[in-house]
């Protein structure tokens, strides 16, 4: 039995990744420093390293699929984990702005 190939499912791992790294960055700083400025401006900070992270992963997915590395079955997966991951980063950081202490 033939296992898929890593490389083409990193970039839909990645992607999630970033996601996960921001979320427990967000959530950490909400247990660490409950209902305080502290807090939102890390999820701040977090947040706007995690879409820079997403971007530049857009622009090293579209790089490798323009070389012919990706597969475009790859590539629209990868695709779609970006824009979850970019989504999901956006509504991770929605209480820190709702919530203001």
């Amino acid at each position: 039995m033939k296992s898929l190939p890593l490389p083409g499912w990193r970039p839909i791992l990645t992607a999630f990744t970033i996601w996960f790294l921001h979320f427990m960055v967000c959530w950490a700083a909400a247990e660490i420093w409950p209902h305080q400025w502290t807090a939102n401006a890390v999820a701040w900070a977090a947040t706007v390293i995690a879409l820079l992270a997403v971007g530049a992963h857009l622009k090293r997915v579209r790089a490798r699929h323009a070389a012919g590395q990706l597969p475009g079955w790859h590539y629209r997966f990868a695709q779609g984990a970006m824009a979850i991951a970019t989504a999901a980063v956006l509504f991770g950081a929605l209480p820190s702005l709702v919530f203001l202490p």
